[in-house]
């Protein structure tokens, strides 16, 4: 096919993630007014805070946070052009909540809060609050000369059972550089749950129907006052095993460069929180797929660690598949991390409009301890309660949001996800850890002697098929080379196994071929991976391919592809894309 043709090939395709470029910048309103732009950006960097909480396993629960406020029975200066403002996010007690800095008042009294899509209101330490408020900041009124009393009581209880109380009060707020005068939020003079943490308060950014006290929220103040060059914020995650801890919360805007594709949305369905219903929630541990909820409602939730809250009856059916058992003394669930093999746990997968989002097993454990001693936790955890109009309620929080850059757009009240510059990034896994160990006692001898074996190959490892075209490599120069029916279709649930080997390479190619352009390995765009392959034998990634061509490192097609290490060799679970001429790439 004619390689010029190559821009108008762009299909949605089913089962795949997929995305399409033109169509998802279009719904936006245009990547060059959306897109993140260094002019004009005020950046505001964040020093690291110690943990309060120790390393043990018996401190682990203090990375259980506030699932959301309670669904029922609790409520839970105007600048010359609207701008786009930074906001560099902390990541308290590893991976326990995501802090940023604020001021409130004339002259400024600074503040680090957790930024938190699960609520609405604004709050911080009143001076008349102790130790039970936590933080290390507190809020003077006497000192602020834009401060205005408002006679009403301030109460807030959220999913976990902490609480705070207070009185609301108005003043300037202001995040990043973007200022608003007379905001509502509360001054708390006393509070359950919050002594030991290092954050000062709260802001929810979640609509006004929530708002304790029928406020409007500090965004969509800023929202409504034209204070924000695009209706929407963002929020971006870094990657844990990196020992980063930082994160970006955008107001106005989102940054291209910590995400790869385009997004996907879906729009609220019950304003509120961030709520919207997904297609399904499914289990994939090899080629068996377990279904546990179709058309869930679901709420994108900053507030909350886990990396999805489930009801309690699918939450037992997820620890049943994960082979998990709840430990009541953390909150969480314990599985077998040191006989169990990490190819034997599954995928897990929230489908959004018809878009798989992918957290591999390292996506959803969090291993803790040392040489000593190790635990596996599961993140996924439970709660039983209901919307606004009597759904279930499913929560993805933070560990999921880890992988996915999120945007929440408030003009057309909708979220958006894409795969995260974070998302590959995992755990070191420990040596002694998901491998089969088996202690041998001979008859004649006293020695006890410790056999440990690999774990058992997927059987992807042994059916495959093998592919020695050198004009895959990206050294090779261009051609009308087209995959679509070399692999398995997209309408399929299974992809084509294949293993590379010489002199073809061996490993898809690991960055955008040719600078992005293209036009290598006897194709005109280029496939390409972000994997990072697995060092572990038996263990499997999931990650993106996508083709590079003309300047765009994935143009057209975005979709998984699955790589297994096969002790000594890899094999790759790919599909064929949709037209011609896309061809995956070797190196």
């Amino acid at each position: 096919m004619n390689k010029f043709l190559l821009v108008s090939v762009l299909p949605v395709l089913l089962g795949i993630l997929t995305f399409n470029l033109c169509t998802a910048t279009a719904a936006v309103g245009g990547a060059s007014t959306h897109a993140f732009n260094n002019n004009g950006i005020k950046r505001i960097t964040m020093q690291k805070v110690s943990r309060k909480c120790g390393n043990s396993t018996d401190s682990y629960k203090c990375h259980k946070k506030h699932n959301h406020t309670a669904t029922t029975g609790t409520k839970r200066r105007r600048s010359a052009s609207p701008t786009t403002s930074t906001e560099s996010l902390l990541d308290e007690n590893w991976g326990t909540y995501w802090m940023g800095q604020i001021t409130i008042g004339s002259p400024a009294q600074i503040f680090n809060v957790d930024f938190d899509t699960g609520s609405s209101d604004l709050w911080v330490p009143s001076t008349q609050c102790g130790s039970s408020c936590g933080g290390n900041h507190t809020f003077n009124s006497g000192l602020s000369s834009t401060y205005r009393a408002w006679n009403k009581n301030f109460y807030i209880r959220y999913g976990d059972g902490s609480n705070a109380n207070g009185t609301f009060a108005n003043d300037t707020v202001t995040i990043g550089g973007v200022s608003i005068a007379n905001q509502s939020f509360a001054m708390i003079t006393s509070a359950q749950g919050f002594s030991t943490r290092t954050a000062d308060g709260m802001l929810g950014m979640g609509y006004q129907s929530i708002a304790s006290g029928g406020e409007l929220p500090v965004i969509w103040s800023m929202y409504l006052a034209g204070e924000l060059s695009l209706p929407l914020f963002s929020f971006w995650f870094g990657p844990i095993s990196t020992g980063s801890d930082t994160g970006e919360l955008i107001l106005g805007g989102y940054d291209t460069t910590k995400y790869t594709g385009c997004f996907t949305y879906a729009s609220v369905s019950v304003p509120g929180f961030w709520e919207f219903v997904a297609d399904r929630v499914s289990l994939t541990t090899g080629s068996t797929t377990n279904i546990i909820a179709k058309s869930i409602s679901a709420i994108l939730d900053t507030g909350t660690t886990a990396a999805i809250v489930a009801p309690t009856t699918y939450f037992n059916m997820i620890n049943t598949l994960l082979g998990a058992t709840y430990d009541p003394n953390t909150g969480w669930s314990i599985v077998n991390c040191q006989t169990k093999p990490l190819s034997a746990f599954p995928n897990i997968t929230v489908t959004i409009s018809g878009v798989p989002f992918v957290l591999t097993p390292l996506m959803y454990l969090e291993i803790v301890g040392n040489s000593a001693g190790y635990t596996c936790y599961s993140l996924i955890t439970s709660i039983d309660q209901n919307d606004a109009n009597g759904n279930p309620i499913w929560i993805l929080g933070d560990f999921f949001m880890r992988r996915f850059y999120s945007v929440f757009d408030m003009q057309n009240n909708r979220i958006g996800l894409a795969l995260s510059t974070s998302y590959s990034s995992v755990q070191t896994v420990p040596s002694t850890l998901f491998q089969t160990t088996t202690t041998l006692f001979p008859p004649t001898t006293t020695t006890t002697k410790t056999v440990t074996t690999t774990a058992t190959l997927p059987s992807q490892c042994y059916n495959y098929t093998t592919i020695s075209d050198a004009t895959r490599l990206t050294t090779a120069g261009p051609a009308a080379g087209c995959d679509q029916n070399v692999f398995s279709s997209t309408s399929t649930n299974s992809p084509t196994w294949v293993r590379f080997v010489s002199p073809g390479g061996t490993q898809l190619a690991t960055s955008p071929p040719n600078s992005g352009n293209g036009n290598v390995c006897g194709t005109y765009a280029s496939g390409w991976t972000n994997a990072t392959y697995p060092a572990v034998v038996g263990q499997s990634v999931n990650a993106f391919a996508c083709f590079a061509y003309n300047g765009n490192p994935c143009f057209g097609y975005v979709y998984w592809n699955i790589i297994i290490n096969c002790n000594g060799f890899y094999v790759h679970g790919l599909y064929g894309p949709g037209g011609c001429a896309y061809r995956y790439c070797t190196q």
